[in-house]
């Protein structure tokens, strides 16, 4: 399979983190599996995966005070690894 973005590089299966700015805070979703062009480094995700970090990110946007999350990708479960909540001095 050839890379969507530059046409020519090849796709390797692979795992990223997956940056989501909700304005009032991030989440961080680690090790999302992907395949990575090897030419461009374009990060693509399955249907399933891109479903899937959308029902993370909305189920922890609702949850989450603080300013950074950080969470271990997984199909059915959701682990956070990090929490960050900054205190006003």
């Amino acid at each position: 399979m050839k890379c969507y973005s530059c046409k020519g590089g090849a796709l390797e299966n692979s795992t990223t983190s997956d940056f989501n700015d909700l304005g009032s805070c991030m989440i961080i979703v680690k090790d999302v599996p992907c395949q990575k062009c090897l030419q461009c480094g374009e990060i693509i995700f399955n249907f399933q995966t891109g479903e899937r970090i959308e029902e993370i990110v909305d189920m922890l946007k609702n949850m989450i005070t603080g300013e950074i999350a950080i969470v271990q990708y997984s199909p059915t479960e959701v682990e956070i690894v990090q929490y960050v909540k900054t205190v006003a001095a």
